[in-house]
């Protein structure tokens, strides 16, 4: 009878604590080359590449493989980073949100699509430099549902966080936080201080967010708040914390759409820079001032 023996090469023995060494001297090489980027990033990129590969059988490769991950992010970054957009932020806030979301969540991806075309459209009860602020948040919501951003497993949280860590404005940083009563949310799931890292400040902009989001059906599709607020309920269910923060966020939310209604039915469309309103690349819905009407009513 024949017996194989599998031979192992000195080359392929896995010493330990060998291959963490050649990955952190990877990093601190990365970092050097790649000033543009916060080193927090650039650690997060080599952390996640390096998990992927910490079960493969052969480990001089991983080195040469996570480094050649992290370069792609770093090319992708450089490229479309928020410094290289400066002067059309919504433009890298629709970039990034199709990155994470379009292939990896695609019904979210229609949703945020949605909420940024709307956005686009009650922009004009704003101040023009307040334009990409409103736009960017909008693409920006729901990034925080993207796998590679999960980290506490609130959405609004998580994508506050990594905005903060690629040098996104604090405004926008806290409107992601805190859209559509994240607070609420956060207190039923024990992380209602580390929301509090962003700052929650009320007025137009806050409100308008969470109405382009509260009017905006899972399709992407225009919807009422009511309808809005029945599906939520129907497709997380009762036990759900967002569903539970409804008691407390509910009124605050219809105040919030019953207030821009309002704004949309007193002002005529301000002038806008044409990146800032078109960076959906999408129609811009038309609204009315009957179907403001009709709508306030809706949802008294």
């Amino acid at each position: 009878m024949l017996t194989t023996v599998s031979v192992v090469t000195p080359d392929q023995v896995v010493v330990p604590g060998r291959t963490d060494k050649q990955i952190r001297r990877l990093e601190s090489q990365l970092v050097r080359e790649h000033a543009g980027v916060p080193p927090s990033l650039l650690h997060e990129w080599v952390e996640r590449a390096h998990a992927r590969l910490a079960t493969a059988p052969v480990q001089d490769f991983v080195p040469l493989l996570v480094e050649r991950a992290v370069r792609g992010f770093a090319r992708d970054f450089a490229i479309d980073s928020p410094a290289m957009s400066a002067t059309c932020p919504s433009n890298w806030a629709h970039n990034t949100a199709r990155r994470l979301l379009a292939q990896a969540l695609p019904q979210r991806w229609e949703h945020t699509r949605g909420v940024a075309r709307r956005a686009e459209q009650v922009a004009r009860i704003l101040m023009p430099e307040d334009l990409g602020i409103l736009v960017s948040a909008a693409w920006l919501h729901d990034i925080g549902y993207a796998p590679e951003l999960i980290d506490t497993g609130l959405h609004s949280l998580d994508g506050a966080r990594y905005l903060r860590r690629v040098g996104v404005s604090r405004q926008v940083c806290g409107l992601v936080a805190h859209h559509s009563g994240a607070a609420a949310v956060a207190e039923q799931v024990g992380l209602g201080d580390e929301l509090a890292e962003f700052d929650d400040v009320p007025g137009h902009l806050r409100d308008a967010l969470w109405y382009s989001d509260m009017m905006t059906g899972p399709d992407g599709q225009p919807t009422t708040l009511d309808a809005r607020l029945a599906e939520i309920r129907q497709r997380r269910g009762l036990d759900d914390p967002v569903v539970r923060a409804l008691a407390v966020n509910g009124n605050e939310r219809r105040a919030a759409v019953r207030r821009v209604h309002r704004l949309l039915a007193n002002r005529r469309p301000r002038p806008a820079r044409r990146c800032e309103l078109s960076s959906s690349g999408c129609d811009t819905w038309q609204l009315h001032d009957h179907d403001v009407s009709r709508l306030d009513h809706a949802d008294r």
